[in-house]
């Protein structure tokens, strides 16, 4: 079900009246794959996303190496197609539909990756991403951030309900046992514990946000089966849904899975929680991501 905006008063935010179709499959979660040490087989929809992937990586690697011989020899010369790529086209017309190439050759992932790249450039980026955790079960892989020095980790419900081993993953300092200390089923947000913390800048929450439309924020995350991906997106509006007693942001930005559990950040605040996506007639596939209050009020239950 797609949504259409409020075109009553253009130059407000838009509200969106009807409940969106959450596309669970697309939600930001993901099974654990021999990354994450965890020996559990890879499901289709998985294996396409670590195809991807290590498409998008040897892509990369071409651009760099293709750079580095221009460099080297800035003799103009004709241009080869890279063999892997030949065979890569092959294989997909022996196996896959023919506008499988065209969803793989657009490689959106590269566009994400050059922009993380250029915003983990940004000394506040460099400071939120040491704040930012992955969180990781027995049947799954999402995002955490860090909001308190004693250990209070922020995440998505659904990253870590019905898992009796958690685990906390620092860039730098390693991993952390973890354990639930506040839920809240219905805003799909969780609250988790870690012991003797590491000694990392916190985030802050913001109170009293405003969420305007088409302002750019930025989120950081866990998509696919990267790690630490820093990007941005615009804001679209808001939607009522699933009985919240107020309602969720929608984001044009890329999100995947993984990416449940990423703050969202407007100037130096975390305004929100990434917990799934949705489609909209306008835009396609969009995030949708819990307001910062909603996570204040979860973690009152804890003070």
């Amino acid at each position: 079900m797609s949504e259409n905006m409020d075109s009553n008063n253009p130059g407000s935010d838009n509200h969106f009246k009807e409940e969106p179709e959450i596309d669970t499959a697309n939600s930001s979660d993901e099974k654990n794959d021999s990354e994450i040490d965890l020996q559990l087989e890879l499901t289709p929809e998985e294996q396409e996303d670590e195809d991807f992937r290590q498409l998008v990586l040897q892509a990369q690697r071409d651009a760099l190496a293709e750079e580095a011989a221009l460099r080297n020899n800035p003799k103009p010369r004709k241009r080869k197609v890279p063999r892997w790529i030949v065979l890569i086209m092959a294989l997909i017309l022996l196996f896959q539909p023919i506008a499988f190439i065209f969803d793989i050759y657009s490689l959106p992932a590269i566009e994400f990756l050059k922009t993380s790249a250029k915003l983990s450039k940004r000394e506040d980026i460099t400071t939120w991403k040491k704040s930012v955790v992955v969180v990781l079960t027995e049947d799954g892989k999402g995002t955490g951030f860090a909001v308190s020095r004693d250990g209070l980790i922020v995440t998505n419900n659904h990253v870590v309900q019905n898992n009796s081993q958690i685990t906390v993953s620092f860039e730098e300092e390693g991993r952390f046992p973890a354990t639930i200390v506040a839920h809240d089923s219905v805003n799909d947000l969780a609250i988790l514990q870690i012991n003797s913390p590491p000694d990392i800048p916190v985030l802050s929450l913001a109170k009293s946000p405003t969420y305007t439309t088409n302002s750019t924020v930025r989120f950081i995350g866990n998509p696919l089966n990267f790690f630490g991906i820093a990007n941005e997106g615009k804001l679209i509006g808001e939607t009522n849904w699933a009985g919240r007693t107020e309602p969720i942001i929608l984001l044009d930005a890329p999100i995947y899975r993984g990416n449940s559990g990423s703050p969202v950040f407007q100037d130096d605040k975390v305004i929100g929680v990434v917990f799934a996506t949705t489609e909209l007639d306008a835009y396609g596939k969009v995030g949708m991501f819990i307001r910062s209050n909603e996570v204040l009020e979860l973690l009152k239950e804890i003070e």
